[in-house]
């Protein structure tokens, strides 16, 4: 039984999270429909018609979890019309009306949305006066299709904003993959390129040199061992190196860390002739301080650049959060990146007053 509800289930709405079973609870309104058929019905087997009405709505509720923007209108119309035909039955028919307000956030905008509302809402002015229900049919019925709709509306761009959000973080994350991987092959094919290159002509040298001098062929291929070994040592180190970030991968793992606690992070990175040593210290001291700004600044927006200013790097970060005190500076992590800024003969300037601004400067 439970996998047919399953099955069942899989046929009538797409595998979205947020759709959980929401769309079966918000059926129970139609209740309200059928108690005010059992009250008010003065069209004879108005009961048949109901069930029929209530058929086609079924499915045009499904299908329209199903449907994209532009063909979510054609649900909405046969809504609204199996609305205006089941008035003809009860007043209660008036929850059809507010089904099709909850379907316009739909319509693709905010601004179609509630375009579609207002339509909603003139068609039921205009059912109420033809069929002589009075406000007791038009007023909750314009009430609801609002309330729902406009609820409706704005969990519907709160979840777009959401989905934005993790595409960009994926974006974020796939550049800096990209980067290292670049940054891999560069350093690889330089570093291994040249020394192979090395080898090869010192391999050369001493074959030609093995039937004419065997002491010099001898010195050529004791050569060719300690190019072997300070080859396998560079790469170690290069290796050993990958370990450690670098500005451009610690920007990129900043802005997504940053946006996944909804905090706006821009950066500005100019080519600066720095060595591989104060890259990656620059890459610590920036992990540090935005560790800092996650726990304690409370900020929204966050601008870092880092330019070469005469014969000296640059690195600047500000935010607009709530700041602190001379006497806390070394309470939130500064000592230590104060310490690292020390060891590169750097030096390191705080301005807490509307927000924080720090200013490190590093000698090439």
């Amino acid at each position: 039984m439970i996998e047919l509800l399953k099955r069942i289930d899989q046929r009538l709405l797409p595998r979205q999270s947020e759709l959980q079973y929401g769309p079966y609870i918000w059926l129970i309104y139609l209740a309200f429909f059928f108690v005010s058929l059992s009250q008010y019905h003065p069209v004879e087997n108005s009961f048949i018609y109901a069930a029929i009405g209530t058929i086609a709505f079924l499915a045009l509720y499904f299908n329209g979890y199903w449907v994209s923007a532009k063909r979510i209108r054609w649900n909405l119309f046969g809504l609204i019309v199996i609305g205006s035909l089941m008035s003809q039955l009860t007043p209660g028919a008036s929850v059809f009306f507010i089904y099709a307000g909850a379907f316009c956030c739909r319509l693709g905008t905010p601004r179609k949305a509630i375009i579609g509302l207002v339509i909603i809402s003139i068609i039921v002015v205009i059912i109420s006066w033809l069929t002589g229900y009075g406000p007791f049919f038009y007023a909750p019925a314009i009430l609801f299709t609002f309330m729902v709709g406009g609820i409706n509306i704005y969990q519907h761009e709160t979840s777009l904003q959401r989905k934005e959000l993790i595409l960009s973080q994926q974006e974020v994350r796939q550049l800096a993959r990209t980067s290292e991987r670049e940054r891999i092959a560069r350093d690889l094919h330089d570093l291994i390129g040249h020394t192979f290159s090395v080898i090869t002509l010192k391999a050369e040298l001493a074959n030609k040199l093995v039937d004419r001098d065997l002491a010099k062929a001898k010195l050529e291929i004791k050569a060719l061992e300690d190019i072997s070994r300070n080859a396998l040592s560079q790469i170690r180190e290069v290796v050993t190196g990958y370990r450690t970030s670098d500005l451009n991968t610690e920007l990129a793992h900043a802005k997504y860390v940053l946006a996944s606690n909804d905090m706006h992070f821009d950066y500005q990175f100019e080519n600066c002739e720095m060595n591989d040593h104060t890259n990656k210290e620059l890459a610590i001291i920036l992990k540090e301080l935005v560790t800092n700004i996650l726990k304690h600044s409370q900020a929204n927006k966050i601008n870092a650049t880092i330019t070469q200013l005469n014969e000296a790097v640059l690195l600047t970060i500000k935010d607009d959060g709530i700041g602190f005190s001379e006497t806390t500076h070394q309470g939130f992590g500064l000592k230590g990146i104060s310490e690292r800024v020390a060891k590169l003969s750097g030096s390191l300037s705080i301005q807490s007053s509307s927000g924080t601004l720090i200013e490190i400067n590093i000698p090439l």
